[in-house]
């Protein structure tokens, strides 16, 4: 009788002990999973933005020369749609999808060839590139002493073919 009263002393303390860790790891495991969402819904965001800029297509250059050419806003047509996009996912997003799509750094290389100065990257079609820095609010990290705010680092481009 006695082994019995000892065993459960010893299953109660180690449930003491180890429910708070298995907590805290459930917590982060769930946190990182809700990244993973933000994370594709953002990129989500970001192709969809880059696919209908390239879209966007000088119709006077196209008839007159048949060479696909994009218009001339369509970095403002992609940062409008990026941040539409990003409204979508307004309560994942630590700020306004405006002030983000605004501070996104947007390109576009209406004819070919062209360079990418900030990847480095060769364009053979004319090419529409949105690289942006997405702060996602991540309030499981913070309550367990990490960051309550991930910076996801996008990048999308489009051309068409």
């Amino acid at each position: 009788m006695s082994w019995a009263q000892d065993d459960r002393g010893t299953a109660l303390v180690l449930t003491l002990v180890l429910a708070p860790l298995l907590l805290v790891a459930l917590a982060g495991v769930l946190q990182l999973g809700a990244l993973r969402v933000a994370a594709a819904r953002v990129r989500a965001a970001a192709d969809l933005a880059t696919l209908v800029a390239v879209n966007d297509q000088d119709d006077a250059e196209l008839a007159r020369s048949g060479a696909l050419r994009l218009a001339a806003d369509a970095a403002d047509v992609a940062r409008e749609y990026f941040a539409r996009e990003l409204e979508l996912s307004a309560p994942l997003l630590d700020g306004a999808a405006e002030d983000i799509a605004a501070a996104a750094d947007v390109a576009a290389y209406p004819s070919a060839p062209a360079y990418d100065a900030r990847t480095g990257a060769r364009y053979d079609r004319p090419t529409v590139r949105i690289a942006a820095d997405v702060p996602v609010r991540s309030p499981i990290f913070g309550a367990l002493v990490l960051r309550p705010v991930t910076v996801l680092h996008v990048i999308a481009v489009s051309s068409p073919r």
